[in-house]
């Protein structure tokens, strides 16, 4: 048996005996587990996929019971453009600043959400790409125009670039109580601290929710050049300007040579 199905096995003997962990004071009917609390970003990282798994307690009707999970990432400022052919050239004619976006924003469900849910539930738990709570920046945008427009299109940007994803179907629900689900954490993830969020519904009402984190870090030289462009992001741009300089001229010599 594995390291990851001892640990699945244990969480199943728990709930099923009605045993939570003690530093709970009250019994838990959900619980859950990563196969890892913390990922390195060095200069080869190409992504990788972490192990979500968990139980539900058995005297719920699982027939009924669903499973929700969000993985939120770092918040960023993020800029959506929108172009326009004036005079034949195409120029940003309007745009709209978002202050507080997620990173990363992944949700999976054990069934299509819509069957778990209401858009009232969605509103109420910030669920879905239209009901995160964005605070944005934008001169004369309406707020209709946000949430059919702008809205749309930051998660379809943020989408195509593999960071925002709904995966419906992508929790298995094992032996009725058990449950897995892979998170795929993309190369161009930020370094910080992401949210997972863990919900079990049933008929259409919150049961529990468990709530845990990953800590994404830049190792060896990538961590050394993120923190020297950030902390001195001065002299880091005077050195990469320098080092394209040298990288040219150097190229230039090797060419007069052959």
């Amino acid at each position: 048996m594995t390291f990851l199905n001892t640990k699945i096995a244990i969480l199943f003997l728990l709930l099923s005996m009605g045993i939570a962990p003690m530093a709970q004071a009250q019994p838990r009917t959900l619980v859950t587990e990563l196969s890892t609390e913390s990922v390195d970003i060095t200069t080869n990282f190409n992504g990788t996929s972490l192990l979500l798994f968990g139980a539900v307690k058995e005297h719920y009707s699982t027939e009924n019971a669903h499973i929700v999970v969000t993985i939120s990432g770092p918040e960023k400022t993020i800029a959506s453009r929108y172009k326009q052919r004036v005079s034949g050239i195409w120029i940003n004619t309007s745009s709209v600043t978002w202050k507080n976006a997620p990173s990363y924003y992944h949700i999976l469900t054990s069934q299509p959400l819509e069957d778990i849910m209401t858009n009232a539930a969605r509103d109420r738990f910030e669920i879905g790409y239209d009901y995160l709570p964005l605070r944005w920046d934008a001169e004369d945008i309406s707020t209709d125009d946000i949430s059919e427009i702008w809205k749309p299109a930051l998660a379809r940007n943020m989408t195509e670039s593999g960071l925002w994803a709904m995966q419906e179907g992508a929790v298995n629900v094992l032996r009725d109580s058990l449950f897995r689900a892979s998170v795929a954490l993309p190369s161009n993830i930020l370094p910080g601290d992401y949210e997972v969020r863990v919900l079990q519904f049933e008929d259409g009402t919150l049961i529990a929710e468990e709530i845990t984190s990953i800590t994404v870090e830049k190792k060896g030289l990538g961590e050394w050049i993120y923190r020297f462009a950030h902390d001195y992001s001065a002299f880091y741009g005077i050195f990469a300007i320098l080092f394209a300089v040298a990288s040219g001229w150097l190229a230039a010599v090797a060419f007069r040579r052959n």
